[in-house]
C-alpha cells in the first residue's frame, strides 16, 4: 500500500509562498526521488497543500529526514505547517 503526507503550510509573507512554490518545483522531484506522486497545490496567496506519495512506510520515512533538512532551511519563512500521514487506501494516476 502506498504511504502518503498531506502538508498544510502557512507562510510569513506573498512573496516567500511564491519563492518557495519555485523552489519546490524545481527541488521537489530532485530531494524526494522515492515519491511516486508530488502535488504543490497553492491555496491562497501565502498557503499551500502539499501531498507526497511514497510506495511503502519505509520509503516515506527515508524521505522524512530530508523534509526535516528542508524546513529547518527555510527557517523563519513559514509561519506554520500542519502535516497528516497514512496509507493511501486509493492512488491512482491517469495518464492523459
Amino acid at each position: 500500500m502506498s504511504y502518503t503526507r498531506m502538508n498544510y503550510i502557512e507562510y510569513a509573507s506573498e512573496d516567500i509562498a511564491d519563492e518557495l512554490e519555485k523552489a519546490y518545483t524545481v527541488n521537489g522531484p530532485k530531494n524526494f526521488p522515492d515519491a511516486l506522486c508530488l502535488v504543490f497545490l497553492r491555496t491562497g496567496p501565502t498557503t499551500a497543500s502539499l501531498t507526497s506519495v511514497y510506495p511503502s512506510k519505509e520509503s516515506y520515512d527515508r524521505a522524512t529526514e530530508q523534509r526535516k533538512k528542508s524546513m529547518k532551511d527555510h527557517e523563519g519563512k513559514i509561519v506554520s505547517v500542519r502535516a497528516e500521514e497514512g496509507i493511501a487506501s486509493t492512488f491512482v494516476i491517469k495518464q492523459e
